[in-house]
């Protein structure tokens, strides 16, 4: 069978992983990350404890080696793996490549220091608080044309008045030089 087969994938299938879907996965994402990615060194790793054929990633010549996880779909996963995962292979970001049988990949970086989700109470909370933040938005949106006239409304009354204000005072500097002018 393997003499029909990509080297790399008969390599792979070499390092004790026994799981045809995560040979395939492996050798996929391989193939994607040194092909279509254009990656310096991409080398393929098999971890017996976790059962996980990982890929050490290089992007570029100066860069620092990335571990990226070739992950089926069809594969469940949980937070507690993933720190399982983080503790065997000594790092603290892991780059996920979800594959679909399609071919489609979604890469997801996961880093150390996951939190649980908040929680139901607190996320409902924050909802609410963040409809009320967008209606409030909303209704500012809709009145801005409103509120912009009546702002150049105030503006031009302040400058009328203003306006009067100053005249008065002319006219009162105005007759009382003339009066100064006018006495002996």
């Amino acid at each position: 069978m393997y003499d029909i087969c990509h080297p790399i994938y008969y390599y792979i299938g070499k390092l004790g992983c026994n799981n045809p879907v995560k040979i395939s996965t492996a050798f996929y994402v391989y193939m994607e990350l040194c092909e279509a990615k254009r990656f310096w060194d991409v080398n393929y790793k098999y971890n017996e404890e976790l059962d996980l054929i990982y890929l050490e990633v290089k992007k570029n010549k100066h860069s620092n080696i990335e571990i990226y996880i070739p992950w089926p779909v069809s594969y469940s996963i949980t937070l507690d793996l993933i720190e399982q995962m983080q503790q065997m292979l000594q790092t603290e970001h892991l780059t996920f490549v979800f594959k679909a049988t399609d071919s489609t990949s979604v890469c997801y970086r996961a880093s150390a220091g996951l939190v649980k989700p908040v929680a139901p109470e607190l996320t409902k909370q924050l909802k609410e608080k963040e409809d009320k933040r967008m209606l409030l938005e909303k209704n500012i949106r809709k009145n801005t044309s409103n509120l912009y006239e009546l702002a150049k409304s105030i503006t031009a009354g302040n400058r009328s008045a203003q306006f009067t204000e100053d005249h008065d005072n002319e006219n009162d500097l105005t007759n009382t030089a003339t009066t100064s002018a006018m006495q002996p």
